[in-house]
C-alpha cells in the first residue's frame, strides 16, 4: 500500500514540476502575471488537498512519522513549484512597473525641455 501511494505522489510531483518548467519557459512570451498567479494558486490548492488526504492515511500505518515526513517532503516540492511561478509573476509585475515609471520620467523630462509659452499681455499704461 505504501509503494503505490509513494509512486503516485512521485509521479504527481514530477508532473507538476514538468508543468512548472514548461510554464516557466512560456511565461516570458505569453503568460501574464495574473495567469501565473492563478496557476500557482491551483498548484497550492492541489498540494494542500493531496497533503490532507495522504496525511490522514499515514495515521493508519505503523511508521507514522516516516510517512508524514514523506508527505511533507512531497508537499514542499509542490509548494516550491508554486513559489517559482509566483516569483516569475513578481518579476513580470516589477518589469511593468519599471517601464511605467521610466515612461513617466521621460514625459517629465520632455515637459521640462519644452519652453513654456509666455503670454503676451499688454502692460497696463501702454494702451
Amino acid at each position: 500500500m505504501t509503494r503505490p501511494l509513494r509512486l503516485s505522489a512521485l509521479l504527481f510531483a514530477c508532473l507538476l514540476s514538468a508543468i512548472g518548467a514548461g510554464v516557466a519557459h512560456a511565461a516570458d512570451d505569453t503568460d501574464s502575471s495574473q495567469n501565473l498567479r492563478a496557476q500557482a494558486r491551483s498548484i497550492r490548492k492541489a498540494a494542500e488537498a493531496d497533503f490532507a488526504q495522504r496525511e490522514s492515511g499515514c495515521y493508519d500505518r505503523f511508521r507514522v512519522n516516516a510517512c508524514l515526513d514523506d508527505v511533507r517532503e512531497d508537499r514542499t516540492a509542490q509548494m516550491q513549484t508554486a513559489r517559482k511561478l509566483e516569483a516569475r509573476a513578481n518579476r513580470i509585475d516589477r518589469g511593468e512597473r519599471i517601464k511605467a515609471m521610466e515612461a513617466r520620467l521621460r514625459e517629465a523630462e520632455e515637459r521640462r525641455a519644452r519652453p513654456t509659452p509666455v503670454p503676451l499681455v499688454p502692460l497696463p499704461g501702454n494702451q
